[in-house]
């Protein structure tokens, strides 16, 4: 015999030893994975439920036509179902189910299956990630619609878990609703009030200015005036050509002195009249009037103020309601009968295969390593 033939022969040995303890791990480890699975994996049952949500106002209409012509641009459906998801898997809720439905006794039952249980120790954070790899919610853009799935080792937790899940959503998007309404009408409520009370105050001012001086409408009260000291100038036009015609036919008639003294009386009545119409003084009829268009003027433009502000908060109540997202359930979480994971069969056949390949690239690449060895 050659050296080389000796040579290969010891690599050939070698070879076979190698791929005979590869194989013996490789049907140790499958036998293993194989009977684990089927004998100590912990049935899962799932149930889960879909809900859409929308709105109707115009804009999510034409963001709809605008998806339909460009498909990347995200619909407000879609942007509600992401706060929805979020929500969903938000750890204030994730907690709140820890607590309502002892999800660490539950998930940390099972004692043969410690590859997919839950530690009963485990921290806070990791609690967390094993609860959102058993809760979860996905938005379907095909259908529009958000899907929440739950699975556990009882089909009637999983049903109860869903239901609950499902019904804490709904109340988080009216809640949501509520919000966004609130904070576009506070301002405009608080404006309303400062207005209503600014009408109130002008209009207290208005009263007491005419409760003070007696006078409900100051022009009125002086187109009287006016009117009365007219009449009494025409008659002192008529009484000083009845003295001067006296004087000059009959100067030394009695009567003459009489006119005269009718007349200084008369001078003097429309003298203390137009003292009231006009002055300085702030109770002359002109004062007053100036002050009472003054309030009036104020009265107009906060009633006006008022009034504007009403239909600014009529139409944002419009638009909230318009712009409101509505929170439909298309299918109610029902109990499960068939367990969902794990797949058994499947599973089997993929371990098989799997093996079956990785076993293949380590019996070439052993091969390979040997044929190169000195």
């Amino acid at each position: 015999m050659t050296a080389t033939y000796i040579h290969t022969r010891k690599k050939a040995g070698k070879f076979h030893a190698v791929l005979r303890t590869l194989a013996v791990l490789y049907v140790i480890l499958i036998l293993a994975a194989i009977g684990y699975l089927w004998t100590m994996t912990q049935d899962r049952y799932e149930s889960s439920a879909s809900f859409k949500i929308a709105r109707q106002d115009s804009s999510a209409t034409e963001a709809g036509l605008a998806q339909l012509v460009i498909p990347g641009i995200a619909d407000s459906s879609s942007s509600d179902s992401q706060l929805a998801i979020g929500f969903v898997d938000s750890a204030d809720l994730l907690l709140d189910l820890e607590k309502e439905f002892s999800l660490i006794k539950h998930y940390s039952s099972p004692e043969k299956d410690f590859v997919f249980r839950l530690p009963a120790d485990s921290p806070l954070e990791e609690r967390l990630k094993y609860y959102r790899s058993r809760i979860r919610a996905h938005y379907d853009k095909d259908t529009g619609l958000t899907k929440i799935s739950v699975d556990t080792f009882d089909p009637v937790l999983s049903e109860r878990i869903a239901d609950y899940v499902l019904k804490r959503a709904e109340n988080f998007i009216n809640q949501l609703n509520q919000n966004i309404a609130h904070q576009r009408l506070d301002f405009i409520q608080n404006e309303l009030s400062r207005a209503a009370k600014h009408v109130e105050d002008v209009n207290t001012e208005l009263i007491a200015l005419q409760n003070k001086h007696n006078i409900i409408r100051p022009d009125e009260v002086i187109m009287d005036k006016l009117k009365t000291v007219h009449e009494l100038r025409m008659e002192q036009l008529k009484m000083t050509a009845e003295v001067d015609s006296l004087s000059r036919d009959s100067p030394s008639s009695p009567r003459v002195e009489t006119l005269n003294s009718r007349l200084r009386s008369l001078n003097e009545l429309i003298d203390v009249e137009m003292a009231k119409l006009s002055g300085p003084e702030q109770n002359r009829l002109n004062q007053i009037l100036s002050q009472y268009k003054q309030l009036e003027l104020r009265l107009e433009f906060a009633i006006r103020l008022r009034t504007g502000t009403e239909t600014l908060l009529e139409k944002n109540r419009v638009e909230a309601i318009a712009q409101s997202r509505f929170f439909s359930v298309i299918q109610t979480p029902f109990l499960p009968e068939d367990v969902n994971l794990p797949k058994r069969p499947y599973t089997t056949a993929t371990i098989l295969v799997v093996g079956f390949l990785f076993f293949l690239v380590l019996k070439a690449l052993v091969h390979s390593v040997l044929e190169r060895a000195p």
